[in-house]
């Protein structure tokens, strides 16, 4: 009886993983534009586009993202740093506006 039930409990618990593996889907590649390129040109030093584009934070979290890696030495114009911002803000925004920004 005890192996039935270590039976039961081990494929009730596969079946979960399975569809918890089934629901989850691929992010949506990020769309194209200049804020784009500028980060697979200046972001990829250091990290993967895949990297940066599975992040969501607030407008303000990535403005001050992008101003840690411009500190770091990030090679950004004001108008790319702009560019940057706005894009990252637009097309990965998410995340609670009261959490302190993650670097």
């Amino acid at each position: 009886m005890r192996i039935r039930d270590l039976a039961l409990t081990l494929a009730l618990a596969g079946a979960g993983i399975g569809s918890a593996v089934a629901g989850q889907q691929a992010a949506a590649p990020p769309p194209p534009g200049p804020g784009l390129d500028l980060i697979k040109e200046r972001c990829g030093f250091c990290h993967s586009t895949a990297q940066v584009t599975s992040v969501r934070k607030t407008p303000a979290a990535w403005a001050a993202t992008v101003q840690s890696m411009i500190d770091r030495g990030a090679e950004l114009e004001p108008e790319e740093q702009k560019v940057m911002t706005d894009y990252l803000a637009a097309n990965l925004a998410g995340g609670d506006a009261s959490a302190p920004a993650k670097n």
